[in-house]
């Protein structure tokens, strides 16, 4: 049965062959959207920054609603999926370390109070996820979770909903922009030489043979391209196509 869950899911995912991603710049957003020109390639075909018109008050989001259903019109329809970023000061990210024999099932209760105890907000009032780590040492299983309030999850909901888009997952700036650092075709060179609306990206579930895509670069030099980028005025377009390239890996 796990064998089966595992090919429907790589043959919806090989049915995508286009994705968005949406990442805060500033007051403004900066929207990616990817295409699959071949199994194991994904290409810029949009990269915007979306800004609210003058003198707007940023936190009415109904200027990004009409943003987005004019975008998605152009694009073959307005029933888009959505991967968005919140900003570091919307979200809270951590870890907590579980015995190794513990449950997953057990996990969430303590993640809840974690998160909830992060942001200051009662368990019910926030929104959410977490995941282990892919090795583990000893008797402990670490286990990283993000989470943000639930009126911040409610509004952005509300919003794409609204424009005709589904807003799929939230993530970090950084998770997504580190994403998108290992994908790149070119490695940190590409990230560092090319504009954003040449990048490339290698698909590791583009690959037959279910084997993952191994960066060249070691994970301290993706992470401080990442950290260089994010601080520039390419980084919010950096972290839209990582999100968008979630679709696919």
């Amino acid at each position: 049965m796990q064998a089966l869950a595992q090919w429907w899911r790589r043959l919806a995912l090989g049915s995508v062959r286009q994705a968005w991603g949406l990442a805060p710049e500033g007051g403004a957003w900066a929207l990616v959207g990817l295409m699959r020109p071949k199994q194991d390639l994904a290409k810029v075909h949009t990269s915007l920054s979306l800004q609210p018109p003058v003198g707007m008050d940023v936190s009415d989001m109904h200027w990004l609603s009409q943003h987005l259903r004019q975008k998605g019109r152009s694009r073959g329809g307005s029933s888009h999926r959505l991967n968005m970023a919140l900003s570091a000061d919307q979200l809270q990210e951590g870890h907590i370390d579980f015995p190794a024999d513990l449950s997953p099932t057990e996990w969430l209760y303590e993640v809840q109070l974690e998160v909830s105890q992060a942001l200051q907000l009662a368990p019910d009032a926030v929104n959410f996820d977490f995941e282990p780590e892919p090795f583990t040492e000893g008797l402990m299983q670490r286990v990283r979770w993000m989470g943000c309030a639930q009126a911040h999850l409610i509004r952005f909901k509300s919003c794409t909903r609204a424009a005709g888009w589904r807003l799929a997952t939230v993530e970090s700036e950084t998770q997504a922009a580190e994403r998108a650092v290992r994908a790149l075709q070119g490695g940190v060179a590409s990230l560092l030489t090319q504009p954003p609306q040449d990048w490339l990206f290698r698909l590791s579930n583009g690959n037959h043979s279910g084997q993952k895509y191994m960066p060249m670069e070691s994970d301290g030099v993706i992470q401080e391209a990442a950290r260089q980028v994010l601080a520039t005025p390419t980084g919010a377009r950096l972290v839209a196509s990582g999100l968008a390239l979630k679709a696919w890996l």
